[in-house]
Formats: structure tokens, sequence, C-alpha cells
């Protein structure tokens, strides 16, 4: 049996939005629920791949809203320069 994929998707709340960035495949999406991070990632992830969602693994790490920021405006600078 082959090991699955593993995603990681770095997950932040700003005001009353959850901000979620999967860095690997350069994708954002969002949520008012907590209870939605995980079906919106995985959603995001299989639509954007064209894979079933039980396909791959995800790997969340909550962070502050800055720290997202920061995180999502240092790549954006790299993928622009």
């Amino acid at each position: 049996m082959s090991e699955q994929r593993v995603f990681k998707a770095v997950v932040g709340k700003e005001g009353g939005w959850w901000n979620i960035w999967v860095p690997e495949l350069d994708h954002v999406t969002s949520t008012r629920k907590s209870r939605k991070i995980a079906l919106y990632t995985r959603s995001l992830i299989a639509a954007v791949l064209g894979i079933d969602e039980s396909s791959f693994r995800v790997e969340r790490e909550v962070v502050s809203d800055e720290e997202f920021e920061r995180r999502y405006t240092e790549a954006v600078r790299k993928a622009n320069a």
C-alpha cells in the first residue's frame, strides 16, 4: 500500500473569518465556522488537483492572524520576484 500524500494547511483567524492557505498549491479559501476548516481545506485541494478527497492527508497549523498575513505576504513576494 502506498503512502498518502500530505498537504500542509496554514490557518489563521481574522475578524469573523478563518483563512486557510495551502502553500504547496498557493491557494486560499476561508470559512466563518471553525468546524468547516477541514471540509473546506479538503475540497480546495481536491478541486485544484482534480483528485479524490480521500486520496490525501492534511496537516493543519493554526497561527495568529499576524503570522498568517506575514507568511502569505512573504510567499506572494517571492512568487513575484
